[in-house]
């Protein structure tokens, strides 16, 4: 009976902490460099070393200013990155909860994947960051700072891509990994719901023994 009510429960606390894992990412937006989001920090702006396991490999280039295959995000006078045509940036880091970052002229061809742990992955395109992804180099619509929120599904890996020139990125900022205090409450829980189920089941026997 001890050993059911306990398997009951991990069972139930595994299958809720997968549910959590398969949850989607979420994401908000600001114009242009709108301030970070509460309890981030900012880890790369491409002027400064990158903070310590950001690490950028793939192809992605720096610019400053409007050059010919590149134009900085509106208002940024400072070193960015951009990803060319059938190129791809990728971003390693320690697991972050949170992140955002200025995305300029977004296009329906550019594209960024989140990758976390046990395989988990999700992709935004462009069209899906923005109503009217048409590359304004000005517009409100077009330079924006967007704030993704990972919930339960932290993620250590970003894949910046684009099928056309190009894709234009600065200031990247995260936020912690949210405490695993509350899915070891979780469990917890789960074990003494076990407990108490295993009680009541024992109490039961003993009046009908008797």
């Amino acid at each position: 009976m001890t050993k059911f009510a306990i398997t009951a429960a991990t069972t139930a606390a595994a299958l809720l902490l997968a549910g959590a894992a398969n949850a989607a990412i979420t994401f908000t937006s600001a114009p242009y460099d709108a301030p970070l989001a509460a309890g981030e920090t900012l880890k790369v702006t491409f002027d400064a070393p990158n903070a310590p396991g950001f690490v950028f490999s793939g192809t992605g280039g720096l610019y400053t200013g409007t050059q010919s295959v590149a134009a900085a995000p509106f208002g940024n006078a400072t070193q960015y990155m951009a990803v060319l045509a059938n190129k791809t940036a990728i971003l390693d880091m320690p697991l972050v909860g949170s992140m955002s970052l200025y995305i300029g002229s977004v296009d329906a061809y550019n594209s960024i994947t989140f990758k976390g742990l046990n395989g988990f992955e999700q992709t935004f395109a462009g069209s899906a960051l923005v109503a009217s992804a048409n590359g304004d180099r000005t517009s409100t619509g077009t330079n924006r700072r967007f704030y993704f929120d990972f919930g339960a599904t932290p993620i250590n890996r970003i894949e910046f891509k684009s099928t056309g020139n190009s894709f234009e990125f600065d200031n990247i900022a995260t936020g912690a990994v949210p405490e695993p205090a509350t899915w070891a409450m979780l469990i917890a829980g789960f074990g003494l719901v076990g407990l108490s189920m295993r009680r009541r089941r024992s109490s039961g026997v003993q009046s009908v023994s008797a």
